[in-house]
């Protein structure tokens, strides 16, 4: 039997503390700005939220960028 050398449940209860000590006591608002500021202050994290979301500023990062399928596009289920 093999040794467990990570354990996945401790880090996502590190991360949900390291989450809670940092935004723990803010409204929402004011902990949906901090957490946007530093997302786009990280050098990886912000380029893709950049060209996930709309950058034109605080109110407007949640919305998804538009994404929109190529005219004539056909959806079909098996047997369809």
């Amino acid at each position: 039997m093999k040794t467990k050398t990570f354990d996945c449940i401790q880090m996502k209860e590190d991360a949900q503390r390291a989450c809670q000590e940092a935004y723990g006591g803010l409204p929402l608002p004011a902990r949906r700005k901090k957490m946007i500021a530093d997302i786009l202050s990280n050098p990886v994290l912000g380029e893709i939220y950049r060209r996930t979301f709309r950058p034109d500023g605080m109110d407007a990062a949640y919305k998804p960028a538009e994404r929109v399928a190529e005219a004539g596009a056909e959806y079909r289920g098996k047997g369809k």
